[in-house]
């Protein structure tokens, strides 16, 4: 047997709010029904029998306060677990009860579960055309009160029955319907579902390392939850896999472990299967009497559930066993049970055959007395025909006057809808025009702005590099000859201490005019480095000024690598922000930050300083420069300042 007939009617406890209509109910009996609904939620895959106690108790309880909703909710709960354990009688039964029960009350919210559960019973006792039936009302149900989880469910039990056909075609097409609708809802666990029966296709046509893969990817996940139910059905298929492949004394450890899991659950339909495999591989590797009594211990639960196909062969492999065995008495006695069960089970596949053969008939004969009323009925239209043909005359004259009216009318309105239409079309035509006109001009001004904001940078920049050169090669060389002067005229006073302070003021100049210089218009950072440049930058102001500077630079050697024109504007809007920190924010502590990114170089500038109000509206000239200067980069900058709390200023710079 195969066991995707059983993994797909394992789905949990949702029962579409089904009881989310109660309102005011007694509290007290509410909450006992509660904690019983909890307790068979929590034990419906571990422990059935727990589970079942739970459910009845549910059903009595509900029944007792006349809550309906909660008595279908019970009797679902009951259907449900008689499908798991493999009671599908009692899954027919409790299922039916509760649709009746919903439809009575005229709810549908809870339908599309019930029909899914009772077709996968039907499924699981063989009879196909029941099953369908119902997973057909299912999806009606589902779209109807948009339920698209139970929607997924029937397309995924429809799955396992077209695989029981053997159609695979159809059954991965239904299966691939199911993973899209539980991946739009984000049901992982459904998903999960879909993957073990894709296992069971390919185990069906033979390709057991694909659908190996596939069962331990599913129990890994399973154990993890300790979902023992769904861990014994993918142990069963695993082990099947290895007795169909002939590795029998694998197939044994692996049956024997499958068996532990069932005999927990008390899964006895399943255990039947299990032991007649295990019989069959012992048999198989010699272990005689081994296989006797996975035999006979397989056929007295059989027995008891009534499993004719898998009674009647297990009697033919004890025969044949004990016969083996010399033990021609045994042997006889089951070789005629198998006979008799044999005989039984033909009888019973006679009784389907003959049922279908009078159905057949019966409809052919429905379909007999139909065409025979037709008939009848085509007889009597002929003397209708010939009265109501002078009234069809009359009509048709009729008619065609109507419909030359109302064709001329219909011109005429077309006519009209087409003039307010073009009317229309024009003013449209017209204000897009003038919309474009406007983005056109808006467009220009604003490139405009940038290329004034371009010019004036541009000119400062320039300023900035003649201003540079007037200092470094006028007042820097005067200093530079007044030092040279001054320290051949005091050559013979290098003593005298207000020597050594003219000297030392004269060097100071000196190195303050260089400074100067480099700062107005510094050297191509390619070639000197920005990091150590902006670091010596910042260390002459802190050595100037009260204030403690701290840099970070992270990575340097990538800060280090950009574009002269970049590493520029970064220069000149640090300088002019630790310029207005020194001018206005009184702070004793400042941190400088930049960190450059895949697509941006990020600056950010912390003081403690007093802070100020970040929506005045008439902003200095160094922050209106910084902004200009971003703009034309398409930067950002962002400034968080509050008076008494400091400012924090963030930019970005594009890299690209």
């Amino acid at each position: 047997m195969n066991f995707f007939t059983k993994y797909t009617s394992l789905f949990l406890f949702v029962f579409c709010g089904l009881c989310g209509g109660m309102q005011a109910q007694d509290q007290q009996n509410t909450d006992l029904i509660d904690s019983l609904s909890t307790v068979y939620s929590q034990n419906v895959y571990n422990n059935p029998r727990v589970a079942k106690t739970a459910a009845l108790q549910w059903l009595e309880q509900s029944k007792a306060l006349e809550l309906d909703l909660q008595v279908a909710s019970a009797l679902y709960a009951l259907g449900n677990l008689g499908n798991i354990s493999g009671d599908y009688q009692s899954t027919l039964r409790y299922t039916n009860e509760a649709i009746t029960l919903l439809k009575s009350i005229h709810v549908e919210n809870g339908l599309a579960a019930c029909y899914n559960i009772l077709a996968s019973g039907y499924k699981n006792l063989g009879r196909y055309p029941e099953a369908m039936d119902s997973f057909i009302q299912c999806l009606n149900y589902a779209e109807k009160t948009e339920d698209k989880s139970q929607e997924a469910n029937a397309y995924q039990n429809i799955a396992t029955l077209y695989l029981l056909q053997k159609d695979y075609k159809k059954s991965a097409e239904n299966l691939d319907r199911a993973a899209n609708l539980y991946r739009e809802i984000g049901d992982d666990d459904g998903v999960l579902t879909t993957l073990f029966n894709y296992a069971n296709i390919l185990k069906e046509e033979g390709k057991y390392k694909q659908a190996r893969k596939h069962y331990k990817t599913v129990l890994k996940y399973r154990e993890k939850e300790g979902n023992k139910a769904v861990m014994a059905y993918v142990n069963i298929n695993l082990a099947q896999m290895l007795v169909q492949e002939e590795r029998c004394e694998e197939a044994v450890v692996a049956l024997r472990k499958t068996l532990n899991l069932l005999e927990a659950l008390h899964f006895n339909s399943d255990l039947v299967i299990v032991l007649n495999d295990l019989g069959l591989c012992e048999s198989k590797l010699g272990h005689r009497r081994a296989a006797i009594s996975a035999f006979e211990r397989a056929l007295k639960i059989g027995e008891d559930q009534a499993l004719l196909p898998y009674n009647s062969e297990i009697y033919k492999n004890l025969a044949l066993l004990y016969e083996a065995e010399g033990n021609y008495k045994n042997a006889l006695k089951f070789y005629q049970k198998g006979v008799l069960s044999r005989e039984k089970q033909n009888s019973l596949d006679k009784e389907k055959y003959v049922a279908n053969i009078q159905e057949g008939y019966e409809t052919q004969l429905k379909e007999t007395r139909i065409k025979l009323l037709e008939k009848e009925q085509k007889l009597s239209d002929t003397e209708l025909q010939k009265a109501e043909l002078t009234v069809k005359r009359q009509r048709l004259i009729r008619n065609a006057l109507i419909a030359g009216f109302i064709l001329v009318l219909t011109i005429l309105v077309i006519l009209r809808l087409s003039y307010v239409k073009r009317l229309r079309i024009q003013k449209e035509l017209s204000l897009q025009q003038e919309k474009n006109a406007k983005q056109k001009i808006s467009e220009m001004l604003k490139d405009h702005k940038l290329s004034v904001i371009e010019r004036y940078q541009e000119g400062q920049d320039e300023e900035r590099s003649r201003l540079a050169r007037e200092i470094h090669d006028g007042i820097g060389s005067d200093l530079a000859s007044i030092k040279i002067a001054f320290e051949h005229y005091t050559e013979n006073h290098k003593d005298d201490p207000q020597t050594k302070r003219i000297a030392k003021a004269i060097s100071n100049a000196c190195l303050d005019v260089r400074s100067l210089s480099h700062q107005l218009h510094p050297l191509p950072f390619s070639k000197m480095g920005f990091t150590s440049f902006l670091s010596d930058f910042l260390n002459q102001v802190g050595k100037k000024s009260d204030i403690k500077i701290q840099t970070f630079f992270f990575p340097e050697e990538e800060i280090d690598q950009l574009s002269d024109e970049i590493l520029a504007d970064a220069y000149r809007i640090v300088q002019e922000l630790i310029n207005n920190t020194l001018k206005h924010a009184e702070a004793s502590h400042v941190d400088v930050q930049l960190t450059r990114h895949k697509d941006h170089l990020n600056i950010v500038i912390n003081d403690d300083g007093k802070g100020f109000q970040n929506h005045k509206k008439n902003q200095g000239i160094g922050l209106r420069n910084i902004k200009e200067r971003l703009q034309k980069v398409k930067g950002t900058l962002d400034i968080d300042s509050r008076p008494g709390h400091g400012t924090s200023i963030t930019i970005d710079i594009p890299i690209n």
